[in-house]
């Protein structure tokens, strides 16, 4: 199965890189790590990165990838 974002590109959203069937790393405008997506089932769960300790802390679980997405912003 096959998720792509809607949401449209802007200067400061972010965008997404798939890195495995379910599992996508969310890229800041400048090309920086944001966190990743991750599809569960029916489910997308945000983690987001800490760039300080590069540690991974859970967003969220959402009924879309837009709107894991969203999180981001």
């Amino acid at each position: 199965m096959s998720f792509s974002p809607t949401a449209r590109a802007s200067a400061f959203a972010p965008t997404l890189r798939q890195v495995r069937p379910t599992l996508w790393r969310v890229l800041r405008s400048d090309g920086s790590m944001a966190g990743y997506i991750e599809q569960a089932t029916d489910r997308f769960e945000a983690r987001r990165m800490i760039a300080s300790t590069r540690q991974l802390v859970g967003v969220g679980d959402f009924g879309s990838i837009d709107d894991a997405l969203s999180c981001f912003r």
